[in-house]
């Protein structure tokens, strides 16, 4: 009447009761049951919840002489073993999902439908101090039991080691935490964790690479494309040409290849600046600028100096300014092309003071008309008795917030220049004393050279020469080196 099956792999028993087949037979109670199971082997995980379940089974069985349906149920379960989990790091510093970066990188459609196939891929830019990644530690095995008590061991997870690269410290609040130690770019090879402050491009900046926007040094071993970026949050140095592509580095700048742009071609630097030739660009240079060849029909601002270093080197054509000095072997061409020569400016607020000009002008323009505008109103408010139709009485309180705004504007835009021009003119005595123009061969005819805006346009050919300023006159004096 009571059968015990247990499961082949011993974590379960089940119970099953036969109903008697006549009255002289005796009617199961729980404890039989259990007698059963005992016979059977099962001493472990007996669940007392399914007993209980069974016992009242039963009861109705004996009470109700009707009920000859068998009762079947699993009255026993082993503990399942659980293995350890193996320690891991889970990486804190992306900030993009695997997904989200497949997304990001993928060519993106403009408005007009065309396609951008140089979007910037990602790159995992991270600043010092971030949080990098954090150790999670492995954990213990727990060991399982089946019904007949026989127990299975469990094994524990494997510990992992993890290891600190360069740029990388421990964080001084958990020591199974590691945070970036400088700024770059966040390297994961073999559980070791670096940050690298250099981003490397082996060949060319192309469809293969997208633009590249980097916090640290960037070097590329190739060329850069026809229409491609490259910024760079230090230095950028560059072994091939480049194109029309427009480059930007807040530190050091150096194109081996040198630069041609087909006047589409921007370059940016915030430091020195070292390119073989630069032609048909426009380049912004904080520092120096030394050119090996040929600066060509550029617009060229430089903070400091600019060279042409070579026996040959050559500046024609274009514009050129530098704040103290400008030194090449020649100046200009043999077809008189019209080049222009200006040092002893301050470069930045030369820009600057231009733009501001051009805001306060267009600020004084529109006040001047809103100031008219209100004239008008008012005196057609006059006429009328105080009395303007509803849309005039708007048109009035906005003119007069906005005459208050322009005034304010003004006022601002006039003070900006204030303080720009005294900070022109307390650089004023340095630049002029270093301002000159020094050439090894020949200034050509059709050359305009402006020296602490004393401005003097070549006629006759010059050579060997150093060009100063004194008393408001562009002074020729011998080549000094």
């Amino acid at each position: 009447q009571i059968f015990v099956e247990v499961a082949d792999d011993e974590m379960s028993a089940k119970v099953t009761v036969v109903p008697p087949q006549n009255e002289k037979e005796h009617f199961v109670v729980i404890d039989d049951v259990r007698e059963a199971l005992r016979r059977k082997g099962v001493v472990f995980g007996v669940d007392e919840t399914k007993m209980t379940e069974l016992s009242a089974k039963l009861a109705r069985m004996a009470s109700d002489k009707n009920l000859m349906e068998p009762v079947e149920t699993e009255v026993a379960y082993g503990t399942q073993v659980k293995d350890g989990e193996d320690g891991r790091i889970e990486y804190l510093y992306k900030t993009q999902t695997p997904e989200e970066t497949q997304a990001a990188q993928a060519p993106e459609e403009k408005e007009d439908g065309s396609i951008d196939y140089r979007a910037a891929h990602h790159i995992d830019n991270i600043a010092k101090g971030t949080l990098l990644a954090r150790k999670i530690p492995s954990t213990k095995g727990i060991s399982g039991m089946t019904v007949t008590g026989r127990a299975t061991e469990a094994k524990d997870g494997k510990e992992i080691e993890v290891i600190a690269g360069k740029g990388v410290a421990v964080s001084p609040t958990n020591k199974d935490e590691w945070v970036a130690d400088t700024d770059g770019q966040v390297i994961v090879k073999d559980n070791k964790i670096s940050v690298m402050a250099l981003y490397e491009v082996a060949g060319d900046v192309n469809m293969s690479t997208g633009n590249i926007d980097f916090v640290g040094t960037v070097v590329v071993r190739g060329d850069v494309k026809d229409g491609f970026k490259v910024y760079a949050g230090e230095d950028l140095i560059i072994n091939g040409v480049v194109e029309a592509a427009e480059l930007k580095a807040n530190g050091k700048l150096t194109v081996g290849g040198g630069v041609s742009g087909n006047d589409r071609a921007k370059i940016v630097c915030g430091g020195d600046a070292n390119m073989k030739y630069v032609r048909n660009a426009q380049v912004e240079v904080g520092g120096d600028l030394t050119s090996a060849q040929a600066i060509m029909h550029c617009k060229v601002t430089v903070g400091r100096k600019v060279t042409v270093a070579g026996k040959k080197g050559v500046i024609v054509g274009g514009q050129v300014i530098a704040g103290q000095e400008i030194m090449a072997a020649s100046i200009g061409s043999n077809f008189a092309t019209p080049t222009e020569i200006i040092v002893g400016e301050a470069v930045g607020l030369r820009d600057e003071l231009q733009k501001i000009e051009v805001e306060l002008k267009a600020a004084v323009d529109n006040l001047e008309k809103t100031k008219k505008g209100l004239v008008f109103l008012k005196d057609q408010q006059t006429k009328l008795g105080g009395n303007l139709p509803a849309d005039k009485k708007e048109l009035l309180t906005k003119l007069t917030r906005a005459q208050f705004k322009l005034m304010a504007d003004v006022k601002n835009f006039n003070e900006k220049r204030q303080e720009l021009e005294k900070k022109d003119q307390e650089g004023a005595e340095e630049r002029k004393r270093h301002a000159k123009v020094m050439c090894l061969g020949v200034i050509h005819t059709g050359v305009k050279i402006t020296i602490n805006k004393a401005t003097r346009q070549i006629s006759e050919e010059l050579k060997y020469c150093t060009l100063t300023e004194s008393d408001g006159e562009i002074r020729v004096g011998p080549f000094k080196g």
